[in-house]
């Protein structure tokens, strides 16, 4: 996975206000929540950027959204031009984000019996179209990136009681199986929050939770940890922590970033 430059972190969510009253509030009516569609659309495109000729960045020209079967039908019976429409919305954001297309996107939209119903997977790839009789897509392999820069020795530590290392770039707690932490509270949602490796630090983002997601008393919505910080969802409390000796002074101010209030509600 590419990091996005601290730049791009930073008006990641402008660009995902933009693309959600563009039109995405338009073609998600229904099972389907626009922000959770535009959320995870953008960070397919974020997550599989690469570096392509003269050190630009190229996102990915293939996009594959899971649905469940049911929602897929509800969807494509109510806008059967949909992919068309969504890659339009992709284009958009590309343009915005200062990323070039090696083609047209493409969209496929994918009935999926293991997908739960109102909610969504979107994976993205890159591929080059070569146009013969019948088209072929052929993957490209991108470069390898470089190991993530993780902090040392993080991890939760729930209810003061037992402790879960953070060893993956995106670490997801809620109440569904699927989890990495799975909570039983029934006040905490199914995908209530998530963590993404960003710059070497852990970003949390509250992945349209019912209850919320609380740093140290606040609500937030995003949310930069720090050692010490204190997370609440539900009646469950979770302490992070990490070893703080490798972050020296300066590298601590130029990660002292102010994500935007998006108290909205969720």
């Amino acid at each position: 996975m590419r990091c996005m430059s601290k730049g791009r972190f930073s008006n990641f969510e402008d660009r995902l206000e933009r693309l959600i009253e563009g039109g995405f509030a338009r073609l998600f009516r229904g099972p389907l929540q626009p922000r959770e569609v535009a959320v995870q659309i953008a960070r397919a495109i974020e997550d599989n950027t690469i570096v392509g000729g003269e050190g630009r960045e190229a996102a990915p020209t293939y996009y594959e959204i899971h649905l469940s079967p049911e929602d897929h039908a509800a969807l494509m019976a109510q806008t059967p031009d949909l992919p068309r429409q969504l890659a339009r919305q992709v284009i958009t954001y590309c343009l915005e984000a200062g990323l070039y297309l090696l083609s047209s996107p493409e969209i496929a939209m994918i009935s999926d019996p293991e997908t739960p119903g109102q909610s969504l997977r979107v994976e993205a790839r890159h591929v080059v179209k070569k146009h013969q009789t019948t088209q072929i897509m052929e993957p490209v392999e991108p470069p390898k990136p470089p190991p993530p820069e993780m902090p040392a020795d993080a991890q939760l530590i729930v209810d003061g009681e037992r402790v879960v290392p953070l060893t993956r770039e995106i670490f997801n707690i809620g109440r569904h199986p699927d989890n990495d932490l799975v909570l039983s509270d029934l006040r905490v949602s199914r995908h209530h929050l998530q963590l993404r490796l960003r710059h070497g630090r852990y970003v949390l983002y509250d992945t349209q939770s019912r209850g919320g997601v609380y740093v140290n008393g606040q609500r937030v919505n995003e949310h930069i940890l720090l050692p010490g910080d204190l997370i609440r969802i539900g009646s469950v409390s979770l302490l992070y922590m990490e070893d703080e000796s490798q972050h020296d002074s300066s590298g601590d101010t130029q990660l002292d970033m102010h994500p935007p209030d998006l108290s909205e509600g969720s």
